[in-house]
């Protein structure tokens, strides 16, 4: 239920449920300025299938060079890009996620100070593809890659578009996943958490074997799921009430992980369920945007130089 009590009543209740878990921070460098950040790709699930039909290896583009969009809206060779030496040779990546209608584009062009870099609309299934977005002056360190979202309007190629993507991206951080305050977690998120745990695992365990068979067994490392509450200006005035919430729905998500890796062989690399399950669901962040300053942003942004140990 949203909150009728005034503006800084609902402040004080969010800030509240939100420092108990994350600091205060200043502009991190990497999002200083605003305007550099940029799309840099696109790929669709047309290109997917058609890379499939042609029975090709790893089809995603590495970004290594950056590739700009020209004015059609296409990127440059990459071929060409890649022989840019002085080019940094690896970025980071984190991948958006978020059942329709969640806040997931807003969010996110709050993230990187900007309005509209991130196509939003009202209605479900304006992403129909993987946009990639450079965060920071260029060359940059970071891509943030925008999927489709889940729900009554997704369409199974775009599942597996995202699950592609997920399976082949070692460089991958982070997945974050929107919820919005207002509606309690459904079924389709939780089939969409079980699919995503269990896909991240599949990831985790064949990196896991690969090591093994290199003579230098290393566990790698874990790609965290991270819930991000959006419209949390619809969070219950009372701070003891709103963090009930918080909390009920980081226990229902870490429970739809757990549940998912019971039922995979998680001994292959050494760890129980349980255990995984910890180390790959993380504790929400609490935003809105309906604040001024938006509420939340920064916690996001260090979230972000954390999973990608950048330094802000």
């Amino acid at each position: 239920m949203k909150s009728s009590l005034p503006y800084h009543h609902v402040t004080h209740t969010l800030f509240n449920i939100s420092t108990k878990r994350h600091s205060s921070s200043t502009t991190l460098d990497i999002f200083r300025n605003v305007r550099s950040a940029e799309q840099v790709h696109s790929f669709n699930a047309a290109q997917l299938k058609a890379a499939d039909d042609q029975t090709q290896g790893d089809v995603f583009p590495w970004l290594k060079g950056l590739p700009e969009m020209n004015n059609e809206g296409l990127s440059r060779s990459l071929s060409r890009v890649h022989k840019i030496s002085t080019l940094p040779k690896s970025r980071r990546l984190i991948i958006i996620q978020g059942r329709a209608n969640s806040g997931k584009s807003s969010l996110f062009n709050a993230v990187l100070g900007r309005k509209d870099l991130i196509k939003t609309s009202s209605k479900a299934g304006k992403t129909r593809r993987l946009d990639f977005f450079r965060v920071g002056d260029a060359p940059g360190k970071l891509i943030l890659v925008d999927s489709p979202g889940y729900g009554d309007r997704g369409r199974p190629e775009w599942g597996l578009l995202f699950d592609s993507y997920v399976q082949k991206r070692k460089e991958l951080r982070r997945v974050y996943i929107t919820f919005n305050a207002r509606h309690p977690i459904n079924v389709r998120d939780q089939q969409m958490l079980a699919h995503l745990s269990r896909t991240l695992f599949e990831a985790l365990s064949t990196s896991w074997a690969s090591s093994l068979e290199s003579g230098n067994p290393r566990l790698p490392r874990i790609t965290q799921i991270q819930p991000v509450i959006t419209k949390a200006d619809h969070l219950p005035a009372s701070t003891t009430e709103a963090q009930l919430v918080v909390d009920r729905l980081k226990k229902e998500v870490h429970n739809a992980v757990r549940d998912a890796l019971e039922g995979s062989e998680t001994g292959r690399i050494g760890v129980s369920s349980v255990e995984l399950a910890k180390l790959m669901c993380l504790s929400p962040l609490v935003t809105t945007l309906k604040m001024n300053p938006p509420f939340g942003i920064e916690n996001v942004r260090k979230n972000i130089v954390e999973a990608c140990s950048l330094t802000g």
